[in-house]
């Protein structure tokens, strides 16, 4: 259970705190839990490079996006614990 409050606090945080809640695109509404896997682990550059596909935006060479990652970083970090966890730790509640 408390992986799941870890989980939603993440996503609360990055979405409350940077805005960074999903976006429309041409094949509909896209959120960084649409790319996480099943299984296997994921880092935090995985994860916050899902952010920025689920927000349809650029970051590579972008020096504002560059800080943004960081801060992404640091959340992550905080509320999952480990620059590195399972991909079961990031799932919504059944």
């Amino acid at each position: 259970m408390s992986e799941n409050k870890d989980f939603h606090a993440l996503i609360r945080a990055i979405c409350v705190g940077y805005g960074y809640c999903g976006s429309l695109q041409d094949d509909g509404w896209r959120h960084v839990t649409r790319y996480i896997p099943e299984r296997g682990y994921v880092t935090v550059d995985d994860f916050i490079d899902w952010v920025f596909m689920a927000e349809g935006e650029q970051w590579f060479g972008n020096p504002r996006a560059m800080i943004r990652r960081e801060r992404l970083r640091s959340c992550f970090i905080t509320y999952m614990g480990s620059p590195v966890v399972h991909a079961r730790r990031l799932r919504w509640k059944r």
